[in-house]
């Protein structure tokens, strides 16, 4: 397989929901060609009642160049360790270049990216995820209080009106932001290496530097959940906790039992969080069209690749 190096140039749109304070311990973002635009600042949604802690979110628009090999055979794909989806970027020779494949999935906890990244894996694809790595960077923390595992995170947050949660849900951004930092630099130094990236629901959190950084190296794909999914993904947070960053989307009222109070701002959450996974990935595929027992790694790429053909 000798596919063609095509270039297309997208306008795409990153928010960053991280706090100012924050946002000064990342590294200074690379040089990168940007639109007029690029320093505009607005709100791309409307606030919800059950939105309060900051909604008053940067949008920054910036030029990128994505190079796109079209994949034939998707088996020959795994076979050969071709990269076919995304390339980071294009020479300006426009010259054809074997890339590795990278993908990073984005989505809500429960849509399915951890399903796909072991999927990935088993065809012999490196793989990480982002929830493994950061429980190990907290493990002293978790260990102190009996906890482990990625439930045992969840246990270790607690619900988010617990007075402790706060800053352990800044603990947690902390160490999701080193984590990305690693990620990144190790496919920055190694431009052959492949990687599958299970990331978490809250990445959109770690700041537009990372966010630029990842998008650059990796073809960010979005698993979206429908409105009518919407009520499975609350049944399976309450049932098989994972760590959340609610971001003050958690108000829960008098009487209310915090299970009560999952069930009404959780659908405000997602919508919320949804914008900013379809600005941020280059391709978006639907959780309902994925649930087909049958779609093996194979076909699941050929969707990906399907998807990104549609986009030029």
């Amino acid at each position: 397989m000798d596919p063609e190096l095509i270039g297309v140039t997208l306008k795409m749109s990153v928010e960053n929901f991280l706090e100012t304070g924050l946002r000064k311990n990342l590294p200074e973002l690379p040089k990168c060609h940007r639109t007029s635009a690029a320093c505009s600042s607005k709100s791309p949604f409307k606030r919800n009642t059950c939105i309060q802690a900051p909604q008053a979110v940067l949008r920054d628009r910036f030029q990128i160049d994505i190079g796109v090999h079209p994949v034939g055979v998707p088996g020959l794909l795994l076979e050969r360790g071709v990269h076919a989806i995304v390339g980071s970027s294009m020479n300006s020779a426009g010259t054809i270049r074997e890339k590795p494949l990278r993908l990073a999935f984005i989505g809500m906890s429960g849509a399915g990216k951890t399903f796909w990244t072991k999927k990935l894996a088993e065809s012999g694809i490196p793989a990480t995820s982002c929830d493994d790595r950061i429980e190990q960077k907290l493990a002293p923390r978790l260990a102190a209080g009996g906890y482990a595992g990625i439930n045992g995170v969840a246990a270790w947050m607690g619900w988010p009106d617990s007075l402790t949660y706060g800053q352990r849900e800044s603990d947690y951004l902390t160490e999701e932001i080193h984590t990305l930092d690693e990620v990144l630099t190790e496919l920055e130094k190694h431009r052959e290496k492949s990687l599958v990236l299970d990331t978490t629901g809250s990445l959109i959190y770690i700041g537009n530097n990372l966010l630029m950084r990842l998008r650059r190296q990796m073809t960010i794909v979005y698993l979206a959940a429908s409105a009518q999914e919407q009520q499975l993904l609350i049944e399976r947070y309450l049932n098989d906790p994972k760590p959340v960053l609610w971001r003050g989307a958690f108000q829960p009222r008098p009487k209310e039992s915090p299970r009560e109070t999952v069930a009404r701002c959780y659908p405000a959450l997602i919508a919320a969080r949804r914008q900013s996974y379809e600005a941020l990935a280059h391709c978006t595929l639907q959780v309902a069209v994925l649930r087909d027992g049958s779609l093996d790694a194979a076909e699941f790429l050929k969707m990906i690749q399907s998807q990104i053909e549609g986009t030029r």
